[in-house]
């Protein structure tokens, strides 16, 4: 797991490179056809990429975005009305049951059908009209690290397609993950204080609310922590009740737009005496954390994703090794999930 999370900015620069063309290409297309509604399907970690490409491209496009419910067309077997939409797989490894079915039935009604995988001869790429590569080589560990990222990049690169940019403002992106990575001396200095850990909340909000669920999902799936993940205006609605002295919160904090909402958060969560993990750029927030993780450059929001989470993995891979489990071979899982 910590090779391939070291892997990840070559990834992304070999996922920009090789797609960059095709997906001009494939925007150009998409705005001749007037494209009116996007659905994105997906589960797993690939769901998390979809939750955060759902608020990438309507923020960037102006088109409404759905994450498609699988089971209306696995279980109850409905189709949709689907003129002038597209519909976007996302899969690790292209073989998810599910995903195909729904992809499949969104076909059938005439939507434009997208995959993005890392494999390039899967079921999906054969259903789709046209597909999309992470470029992440193969990923060893069950714990998806580099595909989540490149899935990220490749998000990036398809909004802003569709609005006609040039991709040229994405090229940073890979920079910003490899400044990251130096970050990995300040995360093994803190992550002994939570080796016995075992319930804790994830927050944040807009274009990193998609990590709020990763970094939980990385939490369960290789330290077995019980990880609450909650946007930060929902977590006011109720959860902040079940915060009390030295319960761990995990915070996502770019600058930007969501910057004030999370730093009153922040200082109420001091006042509550919490013990709070703040991922960010920004002093002015990271001087009231418990452990504060300071991204070495101020990456705007809207580009702040991929950077960001990386600090996430590494937590989630070195905890478990200091609570004496093996992240890449979580109990119960297998790299390829099946479900219908």
């Amino acid at each position: 797991m910590l090779r391939e999370i070291a892997q990840q900015p070559e990834a992304l620069e070999r996922t920009l490179r090789a797609e960059k063309a095709r997906m001009l290409r494939v925007g150009n297309r998409l705005r001749k056809i007037e494209t009116r509604l996007i659905i994105l399907v997906a589960r797993g970690t690939s769901d998390n990429a979809a939750l955060f490409a759902r608020y990438l491209l309507e923020v960037m496009t102006g088109i409404p975005v759905s994450l498609a419910a699988p089971s209306v067309h696995t279980l109850y077997r409905k189709g949709l009305k689907l003129d002038h939409a597209l519909v976007v797989g996302i899969s690790q490894s292209g073989v998810g049951a599910d995903i195909n079915v729904v992809l499949e039935s969104c076909k059938r009604s005439g939507a434009l059908i997208l995959a993005i995988t890392n494999d390039g001869h899967s079921p999906m790429a054969g259903i789709a009209h046209e597909t999309f590569l992470t470029h992440a080589g193969q990923e060893r560990s069950v714990a998806a690290t580099k595909t989540y990222t490149c899935q990220l990049m490749l998000a990036h690169m398809l909004a802003d397609a569709l609005r006609g940019g040039n991709l040229e403002n994405l090229d940073r992106i890979p920079e910003y993950a490899l400044a990251t990575l130096g970050l990995a001396p300040a995360i093994e200095s803190v992550v002994e204080r939570y080796r016995f850990m075992n319930h804790c909340t994830v927050v944040g909000r807009g274009m990193n609310y998609a990590n709020v669920y990763e970094l939980a999902i990385k939490l369960m799936e290789t330290c077995y922590v019980i990880a609450e993940r909650f946007s930060s205006a929902d977590f006011l609605h109720g959860p902040i009740a079940m915060v009390e002295r030295d319960f761990p919160v995990f915070l996502f904090v770019p600058p930007g737009p969501v910057l004030a909402g999370l730093k009153s958060l922040v200082l109420r969560l001091k006042s509550l005496q919490a013990d709070t993990f703040i991922i960010s750029s920004e002093k002015s927030i990271l001087k009231y954390a418990g452990c504060p993780i300071q991204i070495p450059i101020s990456i705007p929001d809207l580009y702040s994703a991929i950077p960001y989470i990386i600090p996430g993995q590494i937590f989630a891979a070195r905890l478990a090794e200091h609570k004496g489990l093996n992240p890449d071979r979580p109990r119960s899982l297998t790299k390829v999930t099946r479900t219908l």
